[in-house]
């Protein structure tokens, strides 16, 4: 398992196995420390943008992501933005 400490606020994707879904997500902030195993891999993204196509990506549906039950919530999400803003 990789443990390390982020220096930068960054979005993880790491794959795991369960049935519903066969990755997770999350925005990272500085100072927290990772663990991730190495048998499922861990990508960075800068970016939501970067998250949220490689996210679409994988569900194969452009703009799961974005849906409101889909989306990283504020915080830990850097983007400020609120549920109570969805439709």
């Amino acid at each position: 398992m990789s443990h390390y400490v982020s220096s930068k606020p960054f979005y993880i994707l790491t794959g795991v196995p369960n049935p519903i879904q066969n990755f997770m997500y999350s925005a990272n902030v500085v100072g927290e420390e990772i663990n991730a195993p190495d048998t499922y891999g861990l990508e960075e993204f800068d970016t939501e943008e970067e998250l949220s196509q490689r996210v679409d990506e994988l569900k194969g549906e452009a703009g799961w992501y974005w849906k409101c039950e889909n989306r990283i919530p504020y915080p830990p999400n850097p983007n400020e933005w609120s549920i109570d803003d969805c439709e």
